[in-house]
Formats: structure tokens, C-alpha cells, sequence
């Protein structure tokens, strides 16, 4: 009777091993109608299904929870993150919208990198002149400090957050791995004093446990919140991170990290923009919203003759170590009601063709931007009166790496406001023991014209 007994409860435990769950649902447009032929992707077993006739579908899987990514051409890509819900599902798709940088994006094209416009608008072009701080970020090898945030004042005190790392460290695959967050104060913007972690690596299992890195910080009714990248794992340095979020009431914390991300990559195996990574989030407020701009990165997922899509039409080619996939590097913006979210990634996404670090800032009743490298655009300055439609307006010199930009008040007046001066990042490459060099941070200031 014990054998039959042990039998019978080794079969239940397979037979519950492998029970499947059914997911299912409906996707329907913004009118209410029926999509068919919508792609449905599990991101975990990489499960691919279609919607019927009447927009509905059902996937079996083992694993709960899931995420399951909804797709279809000329539709936003709609994703439930971690979903625990197995029946009743209701997808809603919207029509995606090409932004004003995607339509000139076309004209690259078809007709060569030499069609990209930029007006001689002294009111708008911009150059800058570069120092080294003081103090305890003065330039040391020993120290990996990048990626600042914008610098804000507080009181007496200008403050900025940034991503910190001994350079030497054992397992460290890139500078950017297995970092801290750490903040500064100074009284005069150029020697500064730093204070100690702001936030620190999460538990093993947590989004963050890998690294937590590249972070900006925003401020809205007395709180302080920071936006940063985060990785889970080694994965997460190289491709698909997310974006995590803390909170505080004064800029010195303590800091309380939300439960999960705020930002995901867009987890298809199909070619987009932010199929990769999402990198660089900087929010704002605008619109009575908050817009958290940040940059997305392609993954040409093993494709072929992806060069549309995936690489830079013009500019800067991104070779990873992991198989020679190419990247293309374009802005994304994700709008919410309130500061901790949800964020709803726009139609208009991407609204940029180019730009690896986001630098952005209000100006009038719109938003203006800077567009560094990897792409058509590179070295310019933009502007957008809703925030996702950016004009070029005119050229830039100097242009910062990686920039934190001081968050001077808003000007009607001068475009140039929200980027008098601010903090970015030096990469180099003389350390004797690493090759992957160190970075540290320095200033930055606009230079006035003569």
C-alpha cells in the first residue's frame, strides 16, 4: 500500500509539474473593433500564436507569471508585464503615428545623409567649453563615477546623483556593471564633496542586483524622485534592462525604491526600436503630465538586412561583443498622470532618429533637445511644441557626453536656458590594469558668443 502511495503521489507532483495554463482574451482596437492576425508572443518560451476573426486567442504555458507582447503592423506594440490572470484578458491596441523625425528619417533613406537640413539660427546654435572639477571628483583613476544626473539647488547646495564603481573590481564586465548609485553636494558648482550611496544594488533576485546606473533625478510637490537604469543580471548590462524608480522627501533620502520597474523594452523578437534596451531616462513635467524621455536600443534579433531598422542611416555604427549585432540608437517617450506611473510609451514613438544620451529641457510651451551621436541628426539642437514632433533648429559645438543638465527655471525667451551649464562624463582609456578604461566627471558651461 506505501508503494502504491508513493506512486500515485510521484505521478500527481508530474502530472502537476506539467499542467499548462491557458491564457486568454481579446484584442480590440481604440473603437472597440476586433484585431485578427495580431501577433501573440510569451517573452519567456518565445510561444508565438494569432488572434481569430473575432480578435480572440489562447496560449498554454507552464510558467506564472508571464509576459505576453501583442503586435501588429501599424499598431503600437502593447505588452502585460507578469501577468497572473489566465482568462478574460482585454488588450486594447493604438494606431501607431509617425513622428516629424521618423518622416525625415524616410528622406535619409531614399535620398542620402547629405539631405539633412540644419538652419543657421544663431539664436539657436550653441557651443560649450569644458573644465575639470574639484574636490572629491576631481579626475582619479581609482574611481569610476559617469553618467551624472541634471544638477539641482537646494537650499545652499547644488546637488547631482551619478553612477559609482571602484574600477578595479573582480567580474566587472563594463563600466557601467556593477555599479551604485552615489550623490554630491557643492557650493559653487565646481568643487564638490561626495556624501555616500543614494542607492545601492538590490538583493539577489531583485531587478537591480546586477547594477543600478545612469540615473536623473525630478522634483515634484517637495519630492524627489530617481529614474535609473537597472539590471537584474549580467543580461541586463548588455541588452534588455529596465528602468527602476526611487522616492524621498529631501535629496539626502533615505530613498525608497518602488516594488518594480517603471519602463521595459519592448519584449518582441520582431525588429522596433526599443526591442533592446531602454537607456537614459530623464522625466519632466509638461503637459499637467510627466514625459519620461529615454533612449531605446534595436536588436536585429539575428535578422537579415536589417539596416532600416537597426542601424544608424547616417553617423555611428554600434558592433555588441555578443555576435556582431548592430544597433540603432533613437529616443522614445512614455507619458503618465503621475510621477511613480504607469508610463504609456507614445504613438509617436520614436519621436528622435538619432541621439545617444537624452538631454532635454522646457522651453516656452514646449520642450527643446540636444542630439549627440549615433545617427542622422547627430549635433543638434531641437525643439517640439508637444513634446514628441522635434524641428531642427540649429547646430552645436562641444556638445557634452553623457550630460546632466543644471535645472535652471523655465525661459520664454531663451533657448538656450536650460543648458547654461551642467556636468557630464570623460571616458578614458591610461588606466595601466583595465581594459575597460575609467571615467570621471567634469563641467560643462555654455560659451558665450563674442
Amino acid at each position: 500500500m506505501k508503494k502504491i502511495s508513493l506512486i500515485l503521489a510521484i505521478v500527481s507532483i508530474i502530472v502537476c509539474s506539467c499542467t499548462k495554463n491557458k491564457y486568454s482574451g481579446i484584442v480590440k482596437d481604440t473603437e472597440g473593433n476586433a484585431l485578427s492576425d495580431v501577433e501573440v508572443f510569451v517573452k519567456e518560451t518565445g510561444l508565438l500564436t494569432l488572434t481569430n476573426d473575432d480578435g480572440g486567442f489562447t496560449v498554454e504555458q507552464p510558467n506564472v507569471p508571464v509576459t505576453i507582447v501583442f503586435g501588429k503592423e501599424g499598431y503600437m506594440y502593447e505588452q502585460l508585464i507578469n501577468v497572473d490572470t489566465v482568462s478574460g484578458l482585454v488588450v486594447t491596441m493604438r494606431k501607431a503615428i509617425k513622428s516629424a523625425a521618423s518622416i525625415r528619417e524616410e528622406i535619409y533613406v531614399e535620398e542620402g545623409c547629405d539631405k539633412v537640413e540644419i538652419p543657421e539660427d544663431s539664436q539657436w546654435e550653441v557651443d560649450f567649453v569644458h573644465t575639470d572639477l574639484k574636490g572629491d571628483l576631481a579626475p582619479d583613476m581609482e574611481y569610476t563615477r559617469r553618467d551624472p544626473s541634471a544638477v539641482i539647488k537646494v537650499g545652499d547646495l547644488y546637488y547631482m546623483w551619478y553612477s559609482y564603481s571602484r574600477t578595479i573590481m573582480d567580474d566587472k564586465q563594463a563600466p557601467w556593471d556593477l555599479n551604485d548609485l552615489y550623490y554630491a553636494t557643492s557650493t559653487d558648482g565646481i568643487t564638490w564633496e561626495e556624501k555616500g550611496a543614494a542607492i545601492e544594488r538590490g538583493p539577489e533576485g531583485s531587478f537591480d542586483y546586477r547594477s543600478a546606473f545612469t540615473t536623473e533625478i525630478f522634483v515634484h510637490d517637495s519630492t524627489y524622485y530617481l529614474v535609473y537604469q537597472a539590471a537584474a543580471d549580467l543580461q541586463g548590462i548588455y541588452d534588455r534592462n529596465t528602468v527602476a524608480m526611487a522616492y524621498a522627501g529631501s535629496p539626502d533620502g533615505p530613498w525608497t525604491k518602488l516594488d518594480k520597474p517603471v519602463l521595459y523594452p519592448t519584449y518582441t523578437n520582431n525588429i522596433y526600436f526599443d526591442n533592446n534596451a531602454v537607456h537614459d531616462p530623464c522625466i519632466i513635467s509638461y503637459n499637467n503630465k510627466f514625459y519620461l524621455y529615454y533612449k531605446g536600443e534595436c536588436n536585429c534579433m539575428g535578422k537579415e538586412d536589417c539596416k532600416r531598422w537597426c542601424n544608424p542611416v547616417c553617423g555611428k555604427f554600434y558592433n555588441t561583443n555578443n555576435g556582431g549585432i548592430y544597433k540603432q540608437v533613437k529616443w522614445g517617450v512614455a507619458i503618465a498622470d503621475n510621477p511613480t506611473g504607469p508610463y504609456v510609451k507614445s504613438e509617436y514613438n520614436p519621436i528622435t532618429n538619432t541621439g545617444h544620451e537624452v538631454m532635454v529641457w522646457p522651453y516656452k510651451n514646449g520642450v527643446a533637445i540636444l542630439q549627440h551621436q549615433d545617427g542622422a541628426e547627430y549635433n543638434t539642437i531641437q525643439y517640439a511644441s508637444d513634446g514628441v514632433n522635434f524641428e531642427i533648429m540649429g547646430s552645436v559645438n562641444g556638445i557634452p557626453e553623457a550630460a546632466g543638465l543644471f535645472r535652471a527655471p523655465k525661459s520664454d525667451t531663451d533657448p538656450h536656458a536650460g543648458v547654461q551649464w551642467g556636468v557630464a562624463h570623460y571616458l578614458q582609456w591610461d588606466h595601466p590594469e583595465t581594459q575597460l578604461g575609467w571615467m570621471y566627471i567634469h563641467r560643462f558651461d555654455k560659451k558665450e558668443k563674442k
